[in-house]
């Protein structure tokens, strides 16, 4: 009596189960990348001011969802799904942000255009003038919904659309690097915190969702829903090595501040570009690990050159940001003077300074004060006569290679300064005058204590800045962050004073709120301060040499400027162990060596002394200390070479994965003996190169149409039948039936001789997406023939 394979038996005439329609899953497949993209989104709380902005943006995402899972819903091709949810994103935004300008109130039109692209200048013109967080205006708004919208249909397209939910992971990153890169203290662990759990809700609807149209397929109603532990297992694996990796790259990756992330370490994606943006961007220049975005001058000053960028004025609002003034500009053209110039009786000093500043991004211009013409510069500038500071009309924020200023400096002394009285009322705009009406108490008791016992604009002045370098004061980076107050506006500054801790920043604001309590007018100027010589001359006008110097990212620096009439604005530096002390405003006590050293020639400082700072003051920290470029040069070139390394890890991860499946198959095949390897390894194969089984197929006729499909030559289609035939024996056999010495053998010489057919029947980028991309990994593109486990098992008969 042998054993052979039962026929299938004839079943009875019963109506065919309806294939059921799984929409459902479709529309909350959409529904969870919305929501994942959102949970995103709230880290962007921070650089944004407030939560206004999330009701907007949760509208967005909706839309965007909708529209995908409609397009679905109504079987439209694969490649229009995400041009349905574009669609719906555009629709959505002309309601919320141009329903006016539109036909119908929704639909788009030549003036929703317009209106969309001023919206966007908006958007720019507050990311050139306000520190985060940013007020989330309209136009900002309008930005945010558009980027997060558009990420969210790339989310919804590689989770729902291609079933590839461990990818989506990409767009959700992307979320995340805004806050990253901007925000003083990172994502944060809140934030971070909500990403992961919007991950790992992607991963957990895909595996539901392939387990819904797996059943659905069998026409099965009866067949739970819920994913088998293999799946279960699989979708958490892949979210906790995902979370585990966003924790540990970090170590690995150049340029992050101490600490781990999420939570106290920045992403310095943007080391190659360092444009200044004012104010709180100074502690995240100040903070990085290494000297990025050099910029070169030139000059024949005599003096520490300041490269000037931007003024702060407005000190009476709860947040400070410089104001473009754009009523007030002129045309840059001609002569440049300054508004309430200085008493003639004050000497000037002419000074031409060569600037190159190609990873230098912003619409102000590095000049030194105060510029009385500008050479060199392509499109249109304009210039404040009364801050003179020089703004791109275009609000354009390209590096520049190089540009020649001259500049037309007072020569102030400390007995000109001190025989000058106080400013009269009307000799400055109030805008340099005015403080909050609620100014705290601590502000006021601090400046009285400070120029107790002064007589005059001048010794007020000194007293200040005395009392600010003094002993109670340490100049500190990491202070600021752990303090809270790691940014700017009148409460940040009284946190400041009552830690006597901080940076540039918190100095100069401190210095020029409190000469405004006491009767000076004052201003914070934002620039670079004077830098490194490198050594290198430039031909100047004349014959003349110009000594070359540097600055960096951790020379970005604030610093006071007082009102004195008749000598107009002069600089002062309270700020330890950072920039120059002028001559004029150092303490009559110390010694003329250390007066002398304050307003050194710069050809001096190839290899400068430590700054004049007073005897008690503390000697500067290691870190705090600019690092020479020559240390750095590398950097950019680091950062280059990790980004390749990620890449191609992200490359070769599946091909490694797939790799390391083969070899456990063969391994246990070789210590089996068992056929199921084997065949597994030979559809997964198939599947690779582009050869998709049908739903219904049985392992005959999957071999069959394979090797009329690939055109297989007889060698590997008698592999392949052979796999086929010992798969067959050993899955449908009786168990009660002759041992393994009576099936046929399976050897995994025929899976190497059908790779080598299979590859030899596709072309060149079938080959390369079977290594790097191979379909067999990945749940929602593999199929094939029905397993023998899914089977009802075939009943063996017995032959006379």
């Amino acid at each position: 009596m042998t054993a052979t394979l039962a026929p299938p038996e004839p079943r009875q005439s019963e109506p065919r189960p309806r294939r059921r329609r799984t929409g459902d899953a479709q529309w909350v497949g959409g529904a969870v990348c919305a929501a994942a993209v959102l949970l995103c989104a709230l880290s962007i709380h921070g650089v944004l001011d407030g939560f206004a902005w999330v009701w907007p943006l949760g509208t967005a995402l909706a839309a965007v969802a909708a529209g995908t899972a409609l397009a679905r819903w109504f079987r439209l091709p694969t490649a229009l799904v995400p041009a349905a949810g574009m669609a719906a994103l555009a629709l959505i935004l002309t309601v919320m942000f141009s329903a006016d300008a539109a036909f119908l109130g929704i639909l788009p039109t030549g003036a929703t255009l317009g209106r969309a692209q001023a919206l966007l200048s908006a958007a720019q013109t507050t990311v050139i003038t306000q520190v985060i967080p940013v007020n989330p205006d309209a136009g900002v708004v309008f930005v945010a919904c558009l980027a997060v919208g558009l990420i969210a249909v790339l989310v919804d397209t590689l989770a729902v659309t291609l079933r590839m939910p461990a990818a989506s992971g990409f767009g959700l990153f992307t979320v995340l690097l805004v806050p990253a890169i901007i925000k003083p203290q990172s994502v944060g662990v809140a934030g971070f915190t909500a990403a992961a759990a919007g991950y790992l809700l992607i991963l957990a609807a895909g595996t539901w969702q392939e387990r819904r149209e797996r059943c659905a397929a069998h026409a099965a109603p009866d067949v739970p829903t819920r994913p088998s532990g293999a799946q279960a297992a699989g979708a958490a694996g892949i979210g906790a090595a995902a979370v585990v990796a966003a924790l540990l790259v970090s170590l690995a990756i150049p340029g992050f501040n101490a600490g781990a992330f999420p939570q106290g370490a920045r992403f310095n994606f943007l080391n190659g570009s360092t444009g200044l943006n004012p104010v709180v961007s100074l502690g995240n220049d100040l903070r990085q690990p290494t000297a990025t975005g050099r910029i070169t001058y030139a000059t024949d000053s005599t003096r520490p050159v300041y490269l000037r960028s931007t003024t702060l004025e407005d000190f009476s609002g709860t947040r400070w940001a410089p104001d473009t003034r754009e009523n007030e500009r002129k045309s840059l053209a001609g002569e440049m003077a300054p508004a309430g110039s200085a008493d003639p009786a004050i000497p000037t000093e002419t000074v031409r300074t060569l600037i190159s500043s190609p990873s230098y991004a912003s619409p102000w211009l590095l000049a030194p004060y105060a510029p009385s013409s500008v050479s060199g510069l392509d499109g249109a500038w304009t210039w404040d006569p009364t801050t003179m500071t020089i703004l791109s009309g275009s609000g354009s924020s390209e590096p520049r290679s190089g540009y020649e200023v001259v500049s037309e400096s007072p020569v102030v002394t400390s007995e000109a300064l001190s025989g000058l009285r106080a400013a009269h009322a009307d000799a400055v705009e109030p805008r340099f005058t005015d403080l909050p009406g609620d100014l705290p108490q601590i502000i006021r008791d601090t400046a009285r204590e400070a120029v107790a016992g002064a007589d005059g604009p001048y010794a007020q002045a000194l007293a200040l800045q005395s009392y600010l370098r003094g002993p109670q004061f340490d100049y500190s980076l990491e202070a600021p962050v752990e303090g809270g107050y790691d940014g700017n506006g009148i409460g940040v500054l009284s946190r400041f004073l009552e830690q006597k801790s901080g940076y540039c920043i918190h100095f100069a604001s401190a210095m020029a709120v409190m000469a405004r309590e006491v009767g000076i007018p004052s201003r914070m100027g934002l620039g670079y301060a004077p830098g490194r010589a490198t050594g290198n001359t430039l031909p100047g006008p004349d014959g003349t040499e110009l000594d070359e110097y540097a600055v960096d990212a951790r020379d970005a620096h604030a610093w006071p400027e007082l009102y004195f009439e008749g000598a107009g604005w002069v600089r002062f530096e309270p700020t330890p162990s950072r920039g120059v002390v002028p001559s004029y405003a150092v303490q009559r006590q110390q010694n003329a060596a250390s007066a002398a050293q304050a307003d050194a020639d710069p050809r001096d400082m190839r290899n400068p002394a430590p700054p004049v700072l007073p005897s008690a003051a503390p000697e500067p920290d290691a870190q705090s200390q600019p690092l020479e470029p020559g240390e750095t040069a590398a950097a950019p070139w680091a950062g280059v070479g990790i980004g390749l390394l990620v890449a191609g890890a992200a490359v070769l991860t599946p091909w490694a994965l797939r790799r390391r499946r083969t070899g456990l198959r063969r391994s246990e095949h070789a210590g089996s003996g068992r056929a199921a390897p084997a065949w597994s390894e030979a559809t997964d194969l198939a599947q690779d190169f582009g050869y998709h089984a049908r739903t219904a197929d049985s392992p005959r006729s999957y071999a069959e149409h394979l090797g009329s499909q690939a055109g297989l030559p007889q060698p590997a289609a008698n592999a392949l039948a052979r796999l086929r035939a010992a798969y067959e024996a050993e899955a449908y056999a009786d168990p009660a039936g002759p041992g393994p010495a009576g099936k046929p053998p399976a050897d995994w010489q025929d899976v190497e001789t059908l790779r080598t057919a299979l590859r030899a029947s596709v072309t060149v980028p079938a080959r390369l997406r079977a290594v790097f991309v191979p379909a067999s990994l990945f749940p929602a593109q593999r199929t094939g023939p029905t397993p023998a486990a899914s089977r009802e098992p075939a009943k063996p008969s017995s032959r006379r």
